[in-house]
């Protein structure tokens, strides 16, 4: 018995050591996954930060090769540095307000209008600094360009005063009306209640097909009965007078 005794203990020794293994083996695992997880969210944040750096970079080197472009083109083309730093800020912001009148759904032709308009105001700004006033080239070039900058970003700003809530709104909106939805609705409920009247109607007239099954079958077991029990009858009195 000591020993039985003795040979249960040491199997439940052995199974609880096999049970502290397996969970310091899960245990193992599960803080190596997580050791994983944390260097691979370092090594994602790491590489996010990288790319918006690199990103940063560019976009400012663009802006800066763009600024010196103007710059360098206002000094060569107008005389004058200023010239072209107003022509970028004017094509920059002109850029904007055409892309939000476009997003607020202004017509198409609002912004050809507006363009047309500064081509027709910085021709004449430049005709008329040329030839009356007697301008050199450089500089009346660079002021009618301005101008007609200036004229597009205004009017540009003046259409986007003619902003239609309605019409924004209305590619948000379904294109079947609130009346189309509800006729469609009730039609599927009456197609709903024809069919289950439909499948009522068969459903009775199969009870129904049933119970005269169940009836004929009912008078035929019923005759049988009787017959047997005629015969049974009949049987009966050759029986008793064999006897």
């Amino acid at each position: 018995m000591a020993e039985r005794g003795a040979g249960e203990q040491s199997f439940s020794e052995s199974l609880d050591q096999l049970i502290a293994a397996v969970r310091a083996l899960f245990a193992g695992h599960l803080a190596l996954l997580r050791a994983e997880l944390g260097a691979i969210a370092r090594d994602v944040m790491i590489t996010l930060i990288g790319v918006a750096a690199v990103v940063s970079l560019i976009v400012t080197a663009l802006l800066g090769l763009l600024i010196a472009l103007f710059l360098v083109l206002g000094e060569g083309l107008f005389g004058s540095q200023l010239w072209g730093a107003a022509q970028m800020t004017l094509i920059l912001l002109s850029l904007a307000a055409a892309i939000a009148s476009s997003i607020l759904r202004i017509s198409t032709g609002r912004r050809a209008r507006a363009l047309l308009i500064s081509v027709f105001v910085g021709v004449g700004t430049l005709l008329l600094t040329l030839f009356p006033l007697g301008w050199a080239a450089g500089p009346a070039a660079g002021f009618a360009i301005t101008l007609g900058l200036i004229t597009l970003f205004v009017d540009l700003l003046v259409g986007l005063s003619t902003f239609n809530m309605q019409r924004f709104t209305d590619r948000f909106v379904p294109l079947a009306s609130e009346a189309e939805l509800r006729a469609t609705a009730s039609a599927l409920e009456d197609l709903r209640e024809e069919a289950l009247s439909g499948v009522a109607a068969e459903i009775g007239e199969a009870i129904g097909s049933a119970d005269a099954a169940i009836g004929t079958l009912r008078r035929t077991v019923s005759r049988l009965a009787e017959t047997l029990s005629r015969a049974a009858e009949r049987i009966r009195p050759d029986r008793g007078g064999d006897a």
